[in-house]
């Protein structure tokens, strides 16, 4: 932060254009925040550092007429003002005056300079004209002296400063008026200049009055100067301001212009009246700091009519908690009857029952006026092709129109502040209040809303939350969907999202510790949110779906007057402290709970959410604990004995199943079928439970629990056993018989990974095997690759087609074991057995494969079996016939299909 006697550029004024192009982008990074003294506290500053013991009686008249040119001119100063410029003595109280402005202006230093002036020995300075002025004299340091000054010591400055035009011509004009002509007159120029050049915001002006005090000569003489002046074109007399002004060289006529469009016009328009106002909303201040919410009134212009109001007059804008309509009397209303037909008309009922406060003006004429003079002003300066040459003209015309919009700006504030008010045919004091319109629009706001709840959060709690507060609420709304049951919803460090959880729901015990956990739970009967729960309640209980919106319309509405933007956030603690009763359905479909989907929607579209009570039922009490028994086989957490709660468990479990078991048709039963499309298409809690369930089922009263739970673990397993069953064809096709022990077929598929040349396919389907544990997920893995398409995508058709897939692939694997490819040797050996099958007159063939590293490991038997055979001396024809009996034997016990062929046609063969 740094601290700076003028503005940021002006310490570059100096400097080459570069460097003051890189000053400006270093300012840039700054934000300026002006301190700035008001031209009051100015004049009592001088006031203190002026001090003295001498008497000056003769000033105090000079001070009081300066001091009542000013307020005449600028409502609401100080009562003490002409005290306080006569503490300024020696310094002319028209002199102390402009020293606020002038030390404002761009070529000055604010109080740096105020005392530079004050104390500095410069020529023309004040420490010089002390030095070589009497008492006797009677002389002040007036507007003509500070001319003197700022030319001797600062003119460079000033004609480098917007102000350098301006000044230039004021300059001419001195020097115009300078020329044959008297001291008197020459002081006079100075005076007008300095005063027309820095007078903005003080309320001076350079009337015969302020120019007499400050020179101390007569009214008469000062006016035959003025009028001197004025003839050789020094000056100007502005009739509006009452004020002499110097010269800029225009022969427009501005004051018959607008006397002209006035004069056109005729009668001023309300509308016209209100476009010109501009009116500021009147802040319910209080009420914001009391409930946390911000609310404002339209403030706005009507004309009392014998109709009495038109619509216009009470219509409320969009977000507006009411509106202070400032009456003016039309022209056919009587004066006397005006009170009473304004009570009449305040006790006319307003839509939405949002209140409008009717009140009177008194000043209604002058507001009138200026009015119509600042609209012809306007007028003229658009409509006047004269002005695009004549740039002095444009300034006066300009100045015009500033002037009149001050003037009516403060005619209004007026009107409003002093006008009789009437809330409901009832007279409003704004006498008693301290701080006016805005307490009473606080007392107002207080009365309409008397049920809103307090919500102490700027970030939400406004109509239109800012696009970062949005992004605020909605990781908080996700971030209760996964950490529900924690403190903070398990948000870590100190993001926007937890604050809203804190000031929001945790402070207004929405959201408190019960045992080990966190949870929603409904407001106490004191607490401000009572009453916002109960009027959802109303809404809901007829047992019908009720829209979100038409929820967030009543909860806008008097006496709640709730913001949108903290709606989705108040509307989602309401479900869950009712999630035992209030059902959810996101575009007409029902929500077995509140997920992501109902969040979204919830910010960007509440149009396709729905609510619906669903009472207990006590009725059905064992059917329900029956029902929630079964739902808790199913689901992670178990459901308590009410209605809704285990429709939702139940329709959760059928959304969570695999999506090809939300499909399937041919391997699931009727039942099964039926339930499930039930689930999925549910609606209706107590429909759901006890007449479309057992109707599907086929059961009633006890029977209709256990014939759930059949059909639900018909629907739990028909995923898996569909896998399972692709598993043990693929295994089979492989040869492989141990599908509890996976090692085997592992390292076999390890031996040959990344083989089985350009087929992309086999390679993926070998190096998935090898990597294969076994699961139902890494059997879908290989499902979908053989497919060329994930499971989840599947039919009822594809798991036969997946099977033939997976033989296939489990074939073309086993031709790379034993045949290899163009840079592998074979890692398995084929062995193929035909032998008779007794008197069967059959043969049976045996194909099998084994390890090129088993048959290494088979010698030592193969050599002890012909050892036996030998000893034996059997001949050729008997060892065949012991190979095929052994054969035989070992064929029929290993359990695999066998291919047979008949032997007579083999012998035809």
């Amino acid at each position: 932060m740094g601290v700076l006697h003028q503005a940021f550029e002006r310490y570059a004024d100096r400097l080459g254009q570069s460097v003051q192009d890189e000053w400006r982008k270093v300012q840039g990074r700054f934000a300026d925040v002006p301190i700035i003294t008001a031209v009051d506290e100015v004049i009592e500053l001088v006031g203190r550092a002026v001090t003295t013991e001498r008497s000056h009686p003769q000033s105090h008249q000079i001070a009081a007429i300066v001091a009542s040119e000013i307020a005449e001119r600028r409502p609401g100063v100080p009562k003490d003002l002409a005290e306080r410029l006569d503490d300024c003595w020696p310094l002319n109280p028209a002199a102390a005056a402009l020293l606020g402005p002038i030390t404002r202006r761009r070529f000055s230093q604010n109080e740096r300079s105020l005392f530079g002036f004050l104390a500095s020995a410069e020529p023309s300075g004040f420490t010089e004209f002390l030095q070589r002025t009497t008492l006797a004299s009677g002389r002040t340091f007036g507007p003509a002296e500070l001319w003197d000054y700022l030319q001797v010591n600062l003119e460079p400055a000033i004609m480098a400063s917007p102000d350098g035009h301006r000044w230039a011509q004021a300059a001419e004009a001195i020097a115009r008026a300078g020329r044959d002509g008297t001291h008197l007159r020459l002081q006079i120029a100075k005076t007008v200049a300095v005063i027309d050049l820095f007078s903005n915001g003080s309320g001076l002006a350079a009337s015969s009055r302020t120019i007499a005090a400050s020179l101390g000569h007569s009214d008469a003489d000062v006016e035959e100067q003025l009028a001197d002046l004025v003839k050789i074109s020094a000056l100007v007399y502005r009739r509006h301001l009452g004020a002499y002004a110097i010269y800029a060289g225009s022969d427009f006529d501005i004051e018959g212009e607008i006397e002209a469009r006035i004069a056109e016009r005729g009668r001023l328009e309300i509308a016209s009246l209100n476009d010109l106002a501009s009116l500021q909303p009147i802040l319910a201040k209080r009420h914001y700091a009391e409930y946390g919410t911000p609310r404002w009134f339209d403030a706005q212009i009507g004309e009392l009519a014998p109709q009495g109001l038109g619509p216009k007059d009470v219509r409320v804008s969009a977000g507006a908690a009411g509106k202070f309509l400032l009456l003016l009397p039309g022209i056919d209303v009587d004066p006397g009857q005006a009170e009473a037909s304004l009570i009449e008309v305040s006790r006319t009922e307003h839509r939405h029952g949002l209140p409008v406060i009717v009140g009177l003006a008194s000043n209604s004429a002058d507001i009138r006026k200026t009015a119509i003079e600042l609209e012809a002003a306007r007028d003229v300066r658009n409509e006047s092709p004269e002005l695009a040459g004549d740039a002095a003209a444009r300034r006066e015309i300009d100045a015009r129109i500033a002037h009149l919009s001050a003037q009516l700006e403060g005619l209004l504030r007026e009107g409003f502040e002093r006008a009789h008010w009437f809330d409901t045919g009832k007279p409003l004091d704004l006498q008693s209040l301290s701080y006016g319109l805005s307490q009473a629009a606080s007392d107002i706001a207080r009365r309409t809303f008397r049920q809103a709840p307090i919500v102490h959060s700027e970030l939400i709690n406004r109509r239109r939350p800012s696009s970062n507060s949005n992004a605020a609420l909605r990781a908080l709304l996700h971030a209760i969907v996964v950490g529900r049951g924690e403190q903070h919803f398990g948000i870590k460090g100190y993001p926007a999202e937890k604050g809203l959880a804190v000031t929001v729901l945790e402070r207004a015990g929405l959201y408190v510790r019960q045992g080990e956990r966190w949870d929603f739970v409904p407001p106490g009967e004191t607490s401000t949110f009572a009453p916002l729960w109960s009027l959802t309640d109303g809404l809901l209980e007829a047992g019908e779906q009720v829209g979100v919106a038409d929820i967030y319309r009543a909860w806008g509405e008097p006496p709640y007057g709730v913001q949108q933007g903290v709606m989705p956030l108040l509307l989602v603690t309401y479900l869950f402290s009712r999630r035992h009763s209030t059902a959810i359905y996101a575009k007409e479909a029902f929500q077995p709970a509140i997920s992501d989907l109902v969040m979204d929607l919830l910010l960007q579209d509440p149009d396709h959410i729905a609510l619906r009570s669903v009472p207990t039922d006590a009725a059905n009490a064992v059917a329900l604990k029956e029902f929630a028994a079964v739902a808790s086989e199913f689901v992670e957490e178990a459901p308590s004995e009410e209605p809704l709660e285990i429709a939702q468990a139940l329709v959760q479990f059928a959304y969570s199943l695999p999506n090809w078991s939300r499909k399937a048709q041919a391997t699931l039963s009727k039942q099964a079928i039926d339930v499930r499309r039930l689930l999925l298409d549910a609606d209706d809690p107590y429909q759901l439970l006890f007449v479309d369930i057992p109707e599907a089922l086929e059961a009633s009263g006890e029977g209709t629990a256990p014939a759930l739970r059949t059909v639900l673990s018909e629907l739990d397993h028909a995923y898996p056993d569909m896998i399972e069953d692709l598993k043990t064809r693929m295994l089979e096709g492989l040869k492989h018989r141990d599908a509890g022990n996976l090692s085997e077929l592992v390292e076999r598929a390890k031996r040959i990974a990344g083989h089985g040349g350009d087929d992309l396919k086999l390679r993926g389907f070998i190096t998935r095997l090898a990597e294969f544990d076994g699961s139902t997920e890494s059997m879908a893995e290989i499902c979908g690759l053989v497919m060329g398409k994930p499971v989840t995508t599947w039919h009822d058709l594809e798991p036969s087609r997946a099977g033939m897939q997976l033989s296939e692939y489990a074939y073309r694997f086993r031709r790379v074991e034993l045949f290899g490819d163009s840079d592998q040797q074979p890692t398995q050996t084929a062995v193929m057995v035909m032998a008779g099958v007794g008197s069967t007159e059959r043969s049976v063939v045996r194909r099998a494969q084994i390890a090129t590293e088993a048959q290494k490991r088979l010698g030592p038997l193969l050599d002890e079996i012909g050892k036996t055979l030998d000893a034996a001396q059997l001949e050729p024809d008997m060892v065949l016939a012991v190979i095929a009996e052994l054969a035989q034997r070992y064929i029929e016990d290993d359990g695999e299909r066998d291919v047979t062929v008949p032997i007579s046609a083999e012998k035809e063969a």
